[in-house]
């Protein structure tokens, strides 16, 4: 299960995933620099983080009482969002966004040969038999690509979105324009929002 893991928190806390078996989680690879710029300005930049980590912390809030929790990894790996180390990721996020309580783990790749364990557990077993070169053949495009060996369902974005059971099942999975406080399912053939989602399986 999910939380038999190792993984670490943002300040080297050993094992700390193993803190919340028995809680219903979402995990979500986060970016906290969002680094939309220079195609956008550093304010639109940050609103647009500011948003996601905000609406994360709301569902946090509304649900901890009942056994959830949000659990945040930090990821570089979308348009260099997060470049920096983890003491800088968390000063950053104590800086900007002071609102943020939920726990955050250390930086991690969700895609390619580097991937942490616990994205390859939430994308699932099922494995590409061929290679993908549908970008170029850089060392940078292959690390974020599909390759033979990897999961098929690859992440595609920062802060895509995974519901996981108390006994450490993924239930379900939400794309980036999920935002946790949506009140009707955003992605075409949604069933539910998160928060209908987080609210059914605490039960």
């Amino acid at each position: 299960m999910l939380y038999d893991i190792q993984a670490s928190s943002i300040e080297g806390v050993k094992n700390y995933l193993s803190t919340f078996n028995g809680k219903v989680t979402l995990v979500v690879n986060i970016s906290s620099k969002a680094g939309y710029t220079p195609h956008c300005s550093n304010l639109w930049s940050y609103a647009r983080t500011c948003r996601q980590l905000w609406q994360l912390q709301k569902v946090h809030d509304e649900f901890k009482d009942r056994g959830f929790s949000v659990l945040a990894f930090p990821n570089n790996q979308f348009g260099s969002m997060e470049p920096g180390t983890n003491e800088e990721i968390k000063d950053f996020i104590k800086k900007h966004y002071s609102f943020v309580t939920f726990p955050i783990f250390e930086k991690v790749d969700v895609n390619g040969k580097n991937e942490h364990e616990v994205f390859s557990f939430l994308k699932g077993l099922e494995k590409r038999n061929y290679d993908d070169f549908t970008a170029n053949n850089s060392e940078e495009a292959k690390n974020n690509q599909n390759l033979a060996g990897q999961a098929i369902a690859r992440i595609s974005h920062g802060y895509e979105k995974f519901l996981v059971s108390r006994d450490g099942r993924m239930i379900s999975r939400f794309n980036w324009q999920d935002m946790p406080l949506d009140t009707i399912p955003r992605v075409q053939g949604a069933g539910w929002t998160i928060r209908e989602a987080i609210d059914e399986v605490l039960g």
